[in-house]
């Protein structure tokens, strides 16, 4: 699942016409595999089909974040599979909930 889920991100970012992309997850056993397949034999198959559809983008990367770190996205995550929020949050602006996160990532930054 973590596998389409990054080829369906790039398949997103490609619709949107973005070809220059850092693509963050939690997944490091994926992650290692796109970057280092020798060292992650079993998940071969699994990072061909990434690099594939990667090589479409001009320029992108992949790395590992922390839960922590990607806190808000996760939480949107969260509330599209958990609270059935699946009118897009771009075409219908932000919820109160998620204005106060941002606001307060803002100070601690």
């Amino acid at each position: 699942a973590r596998h389409l889920a990054l080829i369906w991100a790039n398949e997103s970012m490609a619709s949107h016409r973005l070809n220059k992309v850092i693509f963050e997850t939690e997944d490091e056993d994926l992650v290692g595999a796109v970057k280092r397949p020798r060292a992650w034999p079993s998940y071969r198959a699994y990072a061909m089909e990434i690099k594939t559809a990667l090589s479409n983008m001009h320029e992108w990367e992949l790395e590992v974040v922390s839960r922590k770190s990607n806190m808000i996205t996760f939480l949107i995550a969260r509330s599209v599979t958990m609270d059935m929020r699946l009118q897009s949050y771009v075409a219908r602006g932000e919820v109160a909930w998620l204005r106060g996160l941002f606001a307060e990532e803002q100070l601690t930054c």
